[in-house]
């Protein structure tokens, strides 16, 4: 599996900043613990995702095949089973059995949400609620750059030739940003567990 280019321009990080705004509230609103929760469920559901799509292309194959089959022949009647046997699938393509990972990948992040609120949800400090949005970010920028990096095409690569006079180049890199995010993530955990 590989995330978005590295170093990462600051637009790009800009544009999963925004879209990771959702996840980063979340975060806030239920705080560091359920935050947890759901890094582990995201990054569960990102190894095995296509693993589980595999799996069960089969059975959403099928299953299309016999509500198509109702649909359009009627159950019971005779030309039920031709109509059944002779449906092409849902998922055929390998491109197509990628979109079932990622709506797997997104069934299973969505379900690590509830279970967090469920299990952690709420905040009893704003340093807590600010650590959870702190996470949330991480989060985001987990969810973001997976969904992404499986179905857009980026460039790994932009040059952009700037004036002489405007100021240098600024590139974050990515996984020294996230390091930094859990980092600051551990010292939240183990502080707030001490007051």
């Amino acid at each position: 599996m590989s995330l978005l280019p590295n170093p990462l321009p600051i637009d790009s990080l800009l544009f999963i900043v925004l879209l990771s705004i959702p996840v980063i509230s979340w975060g806030f609103r239920h705080g560091l613990d359920a935050v947890i929760i759901l890094v582990l469920g995201v990054l569960a559901a990102m190894a095995i995702a296509d693993t589980l799509a595999g799996g069960v292309v089969g059975a959403v194959n099928t299953i299309f095949n016999l509500i198509n089959a109702i649909l359009t022949a009627g159950f019971g009647s005779p030309e039920f089973f031709s109509t059944f046997q002779a449906g092409p699938g849902l998922f055929q393509s390998e491109e197509q059995i990628h979109l079932l990972g990622t709506i797997i990948f997104l069934m299973i992040f969505w379900a690590a949400s509830r279970i967090a609120v469920r299990q952690a949800g709420g905040t009893e400090s704003f340093f807590e609620s600010a650590f959870g949005g702190l996470g949330g970010a991480v989060t985001g920028y987990l969810v973001i750059s997976f969904v992404i990096a499986r179905h857009v095409q980026l460039p790994q690569q932009v040059i952009v030739n700037p004036p002489s006079d405007s100021l240098p180049d600024i590139t974050l890199d990515a996984g020294v940003v996230v390091l930094i995010a859990l980092v600051v993530i551990v010292f939240g955990v183990t502080s707030s567990r001490r007051g």
